[in-house]
């Protein structure tokens, strides 16, 4: 499944996988949108964080987020902060 997909299921949220990876958020996000490529180390860490739900193919041939519900994923950021 995609990224995007992933996070839309409610197993985690971007922060989380943040935090399981070692990645930065806006790493992350990056990747979400497609406005970066994910790295191998990154491919691999994404894959093992998500029991591999989120496959390599996913993350390299997988359709990115749309850039209009950028807005969605920062509001849930805020509020996993927060808690």
């Amino acid at each position: 499944m995609t990224l995007d997909i992933y996070f839309d299921s409610g197993e985690m949220t971007p922060a989380e996988l943040a935090r399981k990876t070692g990645l930065s958020a806006a790493s992350i996000g990056r990747i979400l949108f497609g406005e970066q490529k994910a790295s191998h180390s990154a491919i691999k860490a994404i894959v093992e964080a998500t029991g591999g739900k989120v496959t390599a193919h996913d993350l390299v041939f997988g359709a990115p987020r749309a850039l209009s519900r950028k807005r969605d994923i920062a509001r849930v950021d805020q509020q996993d902060a927060a808690a």
